[in-house]
């Protein structure tokens, strides 16, 4: 079978598309002899239609009514709206609701001043002074790539910080730049350990982005647990059940229900609670110098005194960068080329049903829940901004 020239000229041959009007968005993509869509663009009757730029407008309006300066409210909406338009609702706006009250009650920062208090050659070492994480996390990355032109790999910590939302944003920007990237984040104790019922690890968020030639770079956002929490609140916003294999109960025993929900599971068995445990040392103890067991107390509630760890990778300074990326291609177009299960059509690349979504609903708009968008709307409400959100 001859390769494509390019992923989005591969989705004409592997994927079925409706027909787009201007009264109604496509209807799904989907595999071939598979009867749910990869990618479900029309929405259900829970859910409503927002297009991207309204959503961004939006949510940048409720940060600057929540005295978020200018700049910080556009960085906000610009990663928290990439986070839903790649379909993970969990850590995109949906948690605008959250952080503007944590700002409003004085647990985080709407203006802080945010500053390197220390740096090498190859590091840098953030304070991120209580504000958004993702604000620290920019920096901290952005000094990265600058110091990793020069010297190969350099690495960059973030301390005084707060939730940092989808941590692919920030393995993302230095695979804009040619570089791969990679981030982790602390987290509250949330995980137990194998064997064990209590919650004592974090479930760190880690991802990984790395660039491409002709295809899409490879995109790699998960935790050591078998699910993220804020997903979980999606299953209960959705009314689904979950796996009995990933929580349980006060009691300590598995549960299906996410309303029951106490402590998280590692996936993997022994090997995803032995990945937190690491993840923890360069996303917790590393930048600031507690283990996510002790992470406990007011100091802690609602990720205070978080910290993110963040690296890019310089590829030119070790080989080709134009062999680099071809080889990142031969590789994508042979394992999805490879010999498929029974009852498996497609081989996915890290990433690439989120790409798939989001090269679809920057189109079309973004399916949300209405519970989502009520929520946007309430604390638009109590910021003093009286108009309801757009939709489509």
């Amino acid at each position: 079978m001859p390769h494509a020239t390019s992923w989005r000229n591969s989705l004409a041959r592997l994927f079925e598309y409706a027909i787009y009007t201007r009264s109604q968005v496509y209807t799904r993509i989907c595999e071939p002899n598979v009867s749910e869509p990869v990618v479900r663009l029309e929405p259900n009757e829970q859910e409503v239609v927002v297009k991207q730029e309204d959503l961004h407008g939006y949510v940048k309006e409720i940060y600057v009514a929540a005295g978020v300066s200018e700049d910080h409210a556009t960085t906000m909406a610009d990663l928290q709206v990439e986070t839903d338009v790649r379909g993970v609702h969990s850590h995109g706006t949906r948690q605008v609701a959250g952080y503007v009250r944590r700002c409003l009650k004085g647990h985080t920062n709407p203006r802080p001043e945010i500053e390197i208090i220390h740096e090498g050659p190859a590091y840098v070492k953030v304070d991120n002074n209580g504000g958004f994480g993702h604000l620290g996390s920019v920096m901290a990355m952005e000094s990265a790539i600058e110091k990793a032109a020069q010297t190969g790999v350099a690495i960059g910590t973030v301390i005084q910080s707060r939730h940092f939302g989808a941590a692919f944003n920030y393995a993302m920007m230095a695979c804009k730049r040619d570089m791969i990237g990679w981030a982790i984040s602390s987290s509250s104790p949330g995980l137990a350990p194998w064997g064990g019922a209590d919650r004592m690890l974090g479930n760190n968020p880690v991802a990984f982005a790395v660039p491409a030639g002709e295809e899409e770079p490879l995109v790699l956002d998960m935790a050591s647990g078998v699910s993220a929490w804020g997903r979980i609140g999606t299953k209960r916003l959705y009314g689904e059940k979950l796996t009995m294999d990933w929580v349980l109960d006060a009691d300590g025993n598995p549960t299906d229900d996410p309303h029951d929900a106490k402590v998280l599971l590692p996936f993997g068995g022994i090997k995803g609670s032995g990945l937190a445990m690491m993840m923890d040392v360069l996303g917790s103890i590393l930048p600031f110098g507690v283990a996510t067991p002790h992470r406990r107390g007011e100091d802690f509630d609602g990720q205070q005194q978080g910290a993110h760890y963040v690296q890019a990778i310089d590829i030119s300074k070790f080989m080709s960068l134009d062999d680099f990326k071809a080889e990142i291609d031969k590789m994508t177009r042979t394992i999805r080329e490879s010999r498929k299960r029974p009852g498996y059509d497609r081989i996915y690349m890290p990433g690439e049903i989120e790409w798939i979504k989001k090269d679809a609903w920057s189109k079309t708009g973004i399916p949300m829940h209405k519970g989502h968008v009520e929520g946007l709307e309430t604390i638009a409400d109590e910021v003093g901004i009286d108009r309801k959100m757009p939709l489509v």
